[in-house]
């Protein structure tokens, strides 16, 4: 299984937000590239993997909305508008929400009133964790086990302390490149090497 967490720092937790003006709503159109490339490949859907979006922003925050690959039935397309709609409709239902409350929206899809540090102790309960950082390991002489986790942020550094969080919980920063790429580039890095690797 391949998972992607991904921080989205100031995109909204309420559906409020307008599908024409993405890039003002907290760069929800980088979460659609993110969950896009997480998930497809040449009209395909990608199999055992999943992607978190944790929303930090307004007006309810932390929400997490989940896709899960192997459930997940039809978006209706993968532009950035179709892909936004879906994680509207799921923040939209996680209104009313407890503290770490879960409900599923559609298949495959699922809403949490869950933050960052709540999900990504869950997972190295699990996982290996790994966190995508410039400075890290090459990820083309890191060998990976069959099921790993992947945590990114979008166009906003992770704050200084989400670093030393991450430094206790042994999540080992790896680097895709020596540029800094966009969150969406950085996805598709990570499949192609598990891919070469011949990881399922």
């Amino acid at each position: 299984m391949r998972e992607f967490i991904l921080r989205a720092r100031k995109s909204p937790t309420t559906p409020d937000f307008s599908l024409e003006h993405l890039s003002r709503a907290g760069r929800m159109e980088i979460i659609a590239h993110c969950i896009a490339n997480a998930l497809f490949y040449a009209r395909q859907i990608r199999p055992h993997t999943i992607i978190h979006i944790v929303l930090d922003g307004p007006a309810d925050p932390p929400k997490t909305v989940r896709f899960e690959s192997d459930t997940l039935g039809s978006l209706g397309g993968f532009d950035e508008r179709t892909l936004c709609r879906a994680v509207q409709t799921a923040l939209g239902a996680g209104r009313g929400l407890s503290p770490g409350e879960e409900i599923q929206v559609n298949a495959g899809i699922f809403v949490a009133k869950k933050g960052f540090e709540h999900l990504i102790r869950e997972k190295c309960a699990h996982a290996t964790l790994y966190y995508l950082k410039r400075n890290g390991a090459d990820i083309r002489s890191t060998p990976f086990p069959p099921s790993a986790t992947f945590v990114l942020t979008d166009h906003l550094a992770m704050p200084r302390k989400t670093d030393k969080f991450l430094d206790r919980l042994n999540a080992r920063p790896i680097s895709v490149g020596p540029k800094t790429l966009f969150a969406s580039q950085c996805i598709v890095l990570v499949h192609n090497e598990l891919d070469r690797q011949g990881i399922d």
